[in-house]
């Protein structure tokens, strides 16, 4: 393929990618450095894929004015000596390049992670003087050799660099170390004795580490510093999304450690730590800012904004599907391109399906078990990773096959004399499931794939009930905590009360479309099974539900009262722990739909024009305070957690406000969640503008 001229840079310049003004004989910046320019020479290079390379590696080049060099951790500001190199700075440019190298020259010869907690210190500035003296009396040759390795084109390590990536190993080995034994250069055999300075060349050693470091940024996947990365960022920010009623904190506490056993669960983490960080566009937050300390090496990533999160998410999402399938029996084990395509809950699910027809119940044993915790961990964090940039209305089909799932799980111990309980792990992963499955239902007014008529299901999950039905919290020892009991008890009815709005739904529109001919059928295929129950009426389940969430405020524990409220200057409502604000919000949610779709009885409606208006005012008083106490809660500001399940909750809310201010507050609610936690929250602003535009 032909070559195309380069640009008209001198070689030396060109070479270390900096700008050059082209002076002729010899360029200012070659000058200013006390070196020989070694002149103009037109070289040729090859731009196949060209715009690719561009595109993926702008972000990486000095000359790039939307860089911003503050999103850096190995940047530094510190001023420079004003007589390094001997010679006056030219320019505002050059003289910013200088000083920046000069402040790097502490670290030139630590450990990349080492260079990012030295930097400001007495103990850095000391190191760094003593090292330059060292070097200068005892090391001659060690300029010679960083120079070969600095003059080394960044094509030549990019490619070394990829080659080190395919194989899982640390791609910085060979060429950041500045004594590699790397073959002298035509221009390093001439330079002057200025050029052989050991502190100028350890300034560009540094300098050129700190842009090959940002440059092969993209190719740590599954390195040891991006892992541990990755699981620190899982175990501070995300983590307690999914132990939002679990006070044991399974997800935070155990699966980093079972990631150290299971591959497929430590990539898992990578693929959701990532996927967050794409959403947030690499903003990272340490946990611990301490006022003089630095944040640990594994809370910090290098050039964490311009690195392609999504990319390196997508790749740790097929790493751990692929993992998972080559962890299955060698019957099943085969990898094909659907087996990559099939979605986690499906893998867990032949599993354990497989497990049913060829294990005895004798052989399954804690290693059994745990392995199963591991997997369903692993299709927790996978589909929490596929809804996190999901609108709501697409939830429902990566939540198929939850249900026959856990159906597996119960099969599992069906030989067992005891009651079937669910394994802490387990139990972990069902009440996520059920969390997003009757969210989800609600978006899309369609059943439930967890069938709340299943009473062994829930049972097995922790609940108990009392003879007719009903959640009897009096018996219950299978939560730790009386507030993850009421937690999970309410993710229940909340699902009886989404399968109670499909069925209502459901019902109107057969009545609309109903034909003579033939009675109305339902054959969607991606559609859950109707749980509700068609013998009984509307209006008795409608009142069935309303006395079952009444029953459950009246014995809620004292931790659901909120300790704080605001009223000026807008409504604020605070509870000490973020599971009671998320459950509380929920609950006020439950009673505003059950408000709004009470059915028609002509029994029990009012028989006079009065008794209509005045049914429509008690509507309209209860209406306003759910609204209010739920976005009350949201303004507060609970901890993530619970700020993550908010955007159909204030989508509901949005939808019964007339007043300016009032939907504008929303507004901010959902852009707030979406800009902190990097929930996607765009679809659901844009429909209640819509909404807001028709009225």
């Amino acid at each position: 393929m032909p070559g195309v001229p380069s640009n008209k840079a001198c070689e030396r310049c060109k070479k270390r990618h900096l700008k050059c003004d082209e002076t002729r004989p010899s360029c200012q910046r070659c000058t200013n450095a006390g070196v020989e320019c070694p002149g103009y020479v037109q070289t040729r290079k090859f731009i196949d894929q060209g715009a690719s390379v561009r595109r993926r590696y702008a972000p990486y080049q000095q000359d790039n004015p939307g860089r911003d060099p503050s999103h850096s951790p190995n940047k530094v500001t510190r001023e420079s000596p004003s007589n390094i190199g001997g010679a006056a700075i030219g320019s505002k440019a050059a003289n910013d390049s200088i000083q920046t190298r000069v402040a790097a020259a502490a670290v030139a010869d630590q450990p990349a992670d080492a260079s990012q907690t030295l930097f400001g210190s007495p103990i850095a500035e000391s190191r760094r003087q003593n090292q330059l003296q060292a070097e200068s009396q005892h090391s001659p040759n060690t300029s010679a050799r960083a120079a070969a390795a600095r003059e080394q084109p960044l094509s030549e390590m990019h490619s070394s660099a990829t080659q080190g990536s395919h194989t899982l190993s640390n791609p910085f080995d060979d060429r950041l170390h500045p004594h590699g034994d790397v073959p002298m250069t035509y221009h390093e055999e001439h330079a002057t004795a200025d050029d052989q300075s050991p502190a100028h060349d350890s300034q560009s050693v540094q300098s050129d580490k700190e842009d090959f470091h940002e440059v092969v940024s993209e190719l740590m996947t599954d390195s040891e510093h991006e892992i541990s990365f990755l699981i620190r960022h899982y175990s501070q920010h995300i983590a307690p999304w999914l132990d939002l009623s679990d006070s044991r904190r399974f997800f935070t506490t155990y699966v980093p450690i079972r990631a150290i056993d299971y591959p497929y669960v430590r990539y898992s983490i990578g693929a959701l730590a990532a996927i967050h960080l794409g959403q947030m566009k690499g903003a990272t937050c340490p946990e611990n800012v301490g006022m003089f300390t630095s944040p640990a090496a594994m809370e910090t990533y290098p050039n964490a904004p311009e690195v392609d999160w999504y990319l390196k998410a997508a790749n740790y999402y097929y790493m751990s599907i692929a993992r998972m399938n080559s962890s299955m029996p060698e019957s099943f084990a085969t990898l094909s391109s659907s087996a990559v395509l099939e979605g986690p809950v499906e893998i867990v699910k032949t599993w354990l399906h497989r497990h049913a027809e060829t294990t005895p119940p004798s052989a399954r044993d804690d290693t059994f078990w745990r392995k199963t915790e591991a997997l369903l961990a692993t299709a927790t964090m996978l589909t929490m990773y596929k809804l996190i940039s999901k609108p709501g209305e697409e939830w429902n089909r990566y939540l198929t096959g939850v249900n026959s799932l856990f159906e597996s799980l119960l099969h599992l111990n069906s030989d067992s004399s005891d009651p079937i309980k669910f394994t802490h792990g387990i139990n972990a992963s069902f009440w996520n499931f059920a969390r997003q499955d009757y969210l989800a239902s609600y978006f899309n007014r369609l059943p439930t794939y967890l069938d709340p008529t299943n009473l062994p299901l829930w049972r097995a999950a922790g609940l108990t009930f009392t003879e007719t039905g009903e959640v009897d919290p009096s018996s219950s020892t299978s939560f730790p905590t009386s507030e993850d009991f009421a937690s999970n008890s309410l993710t229940y009815l909340l699902s009886k009360l989404t399968n109670f709005l499909a069925h209502l739904r459901t019902s109107q529109l057969d009545q609309l479309i109903t034909q003579p001919s033939s009675p109305p059928t339902r054959t969607t295929p991606t559609t859950p099974p109707t749980s509700t129950s068609t013998s009984t009426s509307p209006s008795t389940t409608w009142l069935n539900l309303s006395v079952s969430f009444q029953s459950w405020v009246d014995r809620m524990p004292e931790t659901f009262r909120p300790c704080l409220r605001l009223h000026t200057p807008r409504p604020e409502v605070y509870y000490s722990l973020p599971s009671c604000a998320s459950t509380m919000q929920q609950y006020h949610f439950g009673r505003l739909a059950l408000c709004l779709n009470r059915p028609a009885d002509v029994i029990t409606s009012p028989t006079t024009a009065f008794d209509r208006l005045q049914g429509y005012r008690e509507v309209t008083k209860e209406v306003d305070y759910r609204c209010k106490e739920i976005v009350g809660i949201a303004a507060a500001r609970p901890q993530s957690c619970a700020r993550i399940y908010m955007p159909a909750l204030l989508f509901a809310a949005g939808q019964c406000f007339e007043k300016q201010e009032e939907r504008q507050v929303v507004e901010e609610l959902l852009c707030g969640i979406g800009a902190d936690l990097g929930w996607e929250t765009d679809s659901e602003i844009q429909r209640l503008k819509g909404l807001w535009e028709e009225r």
